[in-house]
């Protein structure tokens, strides 16, 4: 599975693409490696099942999700539906959310029959009360024009090229800087830190499990990210991936989000 807005990302960051050999690896320049992990994220048509796992500071209650994800990236256009198939009492909440260039948009939908848009501002706020943002699912740093390699370090026993990303202008993040520790060898982000510009790491998102998905690509399969600022934490666990799934384009709209099916082929 994978997770967007590294997400991949995030999220779910659901990520595809271009495999690179340990042969590549050293020579390979900073916006190559960008280039490539960005084109992970641009994998058209997907749907991802997963179980989401919400930790929060201590003395409150965690509580889990089941998700379906439905997704159309492309390299001008993000489409993402986030829907709550489990447990009962929060079956068919759904979020749809889109990126063309820059410009974001978004609607929350709430059972019975409650469709509310999602302002610029409330981007930031929290995906089903996760540690993971609206803006997060959407954003492609990778794909942000200043990218640097600023190292070699070590993450859970692989020697991984540490990238810098920063947005730039023109660019719109929560984020001032973005560092992503990849295994420049199967071509994974293992870590990922989000600061602010005060230089403060305020998210970390560890890849705690990498598997093969249904095209036979490498990718991280479960996820933690962490809130640096009060402690909480949301685990993302993949049980489904499939690509080149078909999509009818009502399916993301508002009213779409009201209809809690999987594809045809599920």
């Amino acid at each position: 599975m994978k997770l967007h807005t590294l997400i991949v990302h995030s999220l779910a960051i659901a990520l595809a693409g271009v495999s690179a050999s340990a042969a590549d690896a050293p020579t390979m320049s900073a916006k190559d490696l960008a280039s490539k992990l960005s084109a992970l994220q641009q994998d058209n048509s997907s749907y991802v099942r997963l179980k989401m796992t919400v930790k929060p500071p201590a003395g409150t209650r965690k509580f889990s999700l089941q998700l379906q994800i439905k997704q159309r990236r492309t390299r001008g256009t993000t489409e993402v539906v986030y829907q709550v198939l489990w447990p009962k009492e929060r079956a068919g909440e759904a979020v749809l959310l889109k990126q063309t260039g820059n410009q974001t948009s978004g609607s929350v939908f709430i059972p019975p029959n409650t469709v509310r848009p999602l302002s610029g501002a409330q981007m930031k706020e929290a995906l089903f009360g996760s540690d993971l943002t609206y803006a997060d699912v959407l954003e492609n740093f990778f794909s942000w024009d200043d990218q640097k390699l600023v190292g070699i370090e070590v993450v859970n026993r692989v020697s991984c090229q540490v990238l810098e990303s920063k947005p730039g202008k023109g660019r719109s993040s929560g984020a001032a800087v973005v560092r992503t520790w990849v295994d420049t060898r199967r071509l994974v982000p293992l870590r990922v830190e989000k600061f602010l510009p005060s230089g403060t790491a305020f998210r970390r998102i560890e890849t705690t499990r990498v598997a093969s998905d249904d095209i036979n690509r490498n990718l991280p399969a479960n996820l933690t990210i962490h809130n640096l600022q009060t402690g909480s934490a949301t685990e993302l666990e993949g049980s489904k991936l499939k690509h080149g799934v078909k999509y009818a384009d009502r399916e993301f709209t508002p009213e779409g989000l009201k209809e809690l099916a999987a594809p045809a082929s599920e």
